[in-house]
């Protein structure tokens, strides 16, 4: 099998564990650079009095549902080369993007979700099992170990729901690990896995921008439909495919320009 984005190592960790840890995704100035895109949207956002979906809202957490309409940095993110190429080898030639945000885990602050799956749904192409959705966390922050990770259980992805652990509270689940990384880490994990956030008891705002991708039969959940604006203004094939631009599931163009500049560098030495 050809990989586009993981090595095989990664390969085998996604399969074994449901989720994969990329550590400095981003550099220190990216990660910078969006932390004050972050910051600048929300003084906006919350200026305006603009609310959330219902959809999407959540207690506990400060968040901008559909960040990418809030900055072109937010939608380029969405369609980082490296990163598709990852999600390529994950779900597959197609896919879109279904929900995406910016959200602020503020200290002192509860578990904004119980321990659950994003999705109930397993799928098979050509014999292989293949992610009905992938979600993807950029950490713009520091994340100390009590400082609300996103936190997961290493191989539910090949559970059934009667072989989970139960746990009273989140933090008890037997087994779990948690998120504490560095920032400019990228997450990337399984819809089957199972997952939650555990409270922030740190003095530290967790900070992070998420972004969901499914099979391309999908489309963006009620609530984050992208406006017309940003359609309108989708310039790459790739784009295109992920806001669900193109009458057609499957966009043989979408990854063109990645597949070019793989050529590019091989020939290049």
């Amino acid at each position: 099998m050809t990989l586009h984005g993981l090595t095989e190592e990664q390969q085998s960790m996604w399969e074994r564990d449901g989720y994969l840890v990329v550590e400095n995704f981003l550099g220190r100035e990216e990660t910078d650079a969006y932390n004050a895109e972050v910051d600048a949207a929300f003084a906006r956002f919350e200026a305006s009095g603009a609310e959330n979906p219902a959809t999407g809202a959540l207690n506990y957490v400060r968040q901008i549902c559909g960040i990418i309409e809030h900055g072109e940095p937010f939608a380029e993110l969405m369609e980082h080369p490296r990163m598709m190429r990852i999600l390529r080898d994950l779900l597959g030639d197609s896919f879109v993007m279904i929900d995406n945000e910016a959200m602020l885990k503020p200290p002192g602050k509860l578990a904004h979700t119980s321990w659950h799956r994003d999705s109930s749904t397993q799928i098979v192409m050509n014999g292989k099992p293949v992610p009905f959705m992938v979600k993807v966390f950029y950490f713009l922050s520091d994340v100390p170990y009590d400082g609300g990770c996103l936190a997961f259980l290493p191989g539910s992805n090949r559970m059934r729901n009667d072989e989970l652990p139960a746990a009273e509270k989140p933090e008890d689940m037997p087994g779990h690990a948690r998120m504490n990384v560095k920032a400019g880490t990228a997450v990337i994990f399984n819809a089957y896995t199972y997952h939650s956030a555990l409270s922030n008891v740190s003095d530290v705002t967790r900070r992070s921008l998420i972004y969901n991708y499914a099979q391309s039969c999908l489309r963006t959940w009620p609530g984050y439909e992208p406006s017309e604006a940003l359609k309108a203004a989708a310039a790459t094939n790739m784009r295109k495919m992920l806001l669900g631009v193109t009458p057609w599931v499957n966009d043989p163009k979408a990854f063109e320009d990645e597949d070019a500049s793989a050529v590019g560098k091989t020939a290049m030495g």
